[in-house]
């Protein structure tokens, strides 16, 4: 569906511009002056065109935010660039995934080499901070302490 988009938009903008340069060419019986303005206005708009069309097919580069991730033993530490203030940032563990969220709409799927538990998280200027244990560990030492 996100392919398609740009495609009617650029579809769109033909058909406007077709319909403009209709309209001013009817115009054309008022003389030299209607047919001036009428080719002005179709070369800009046709210029326009051109140009809506780059921006749509390059589109805006998405920015991308520094994620680094760490196993020592049995602890996975992530680093993350999270934009926006401290309470529109937010994280959940989800099976063998995490989402982050932020704000400006920024959200971020991570896949995590197993299920997981939150031990600790921060967020300071920007730089989130979460300690996270495997599952598999946590199971194994409650049933070490249950003998």
């Amino acid at each position: 569906m996100e392919e398609r988009r740009p495609n009617i938009v650029l579809g769109g903008l033909l058909v406007l511009l077709i319909l403009l340069a209709f309209s001013l060419l009817i115009r054309l019986e008022r003389g030299l002056l209607g047919l001036i303005l009428s080719v002005i206005v179709v070369i800009i708009g046709f210029y326009w065109f051109k140009e809506i069309k780059k921006a749509v097919k390059s589109g805006r580069p998405m920015k991308e935010y520094p994620l680094e991730i760490s196993e020592e033993d049995d602890v996975i530490s992530l680093t993350a660039q999270v934009p926006g203030p401290e309470d529109a940032v937010s994280f959940e563990v989800s099976g063998k995934k995490l989402l982050v969220r932020g704000g400006m709409g920024f959200k971020r799927v991570i896949k995590l080499p197993c299920r997981v538990k939150v031990l600790s998280s921060s967020y300071i200027n920007g730089i989130l901070h979460i300690k996270l244990v495997k599952e598999d560990v946590l199971k194994k030492r409650e049933r070490e302490q249950s003998y």
